[in-house]
């Protein structure tokens, strides 16, 4: 049996209330009505109309401490005992080895990449070397190299 859903049809109005103690925001979709609780994701409920057959809302429960996990989500490359690994920050025991430097940072760039994570790289004294973000650095290259197209193409139209 399929069920229709619709969301934001018949209306674009949506507010909002955020429990600054519960750390859960609240969305309504449209004038405030009510819906079922269907859990959609760990923490993210959808409140669902069946009469209208509707989407009527969104809760977020602990939005401020997820977003907040994420901000400070890193991969580290440092040095250990077997060559180099690579370990996800704010991660209980997520950790790859690599034989070199390169290999490890070559799996955080493109883990990192996918994730809109930043990289930090470490020396072989596990010293701090550099903090990189390459899915920022990729589309500040893709700017670039526009721009610099743009400028070749008026240096040849001016010619």
């Amino acid at each position: 049996m399929d069920k229709t859903v619709k969301i934001l049809e018949d209306s674009t109005t949506i507010t909002g209330f955020y429990d600054k103690e519960a750390d859960v925001l609240y969305l309504s979709l449209g004038e405030p009505r009510e819906g079922v609780a269907v859990d959609i994701s760990d923490g993210a409920i959808a409140r669902y109309n069946e009469d209208s057959e509707t989407i009527v809302g969104i809760t977020l429960i602990g939005l401020r401490q997820r977003v907040l996990k994420e901000l400070n989500h890193k991969l580290h490359v440092a040095p250990h005992p077997n060559g180099w690994a690579v370990t996800e920050e704010n991660a209980e025991s997520s950790q790859k080895v690599f034989s070199s430097q390169e290999a490890a940072l070559k799996y955080a760039v493109g883990s990192a990449k996918t994730q809109w994570l930043d990289v930090v790289i470490h020396g072989e004294n596990g010293e701090v070397q550099e903090t990189i973000n390459p899915a920022i650095d990729a589309l500040l290259q893709r700017r670039n190299l526009r721009e610099s197209e743009g400028e070749k193409r008026e240096c040849l139209e001016s010619v």
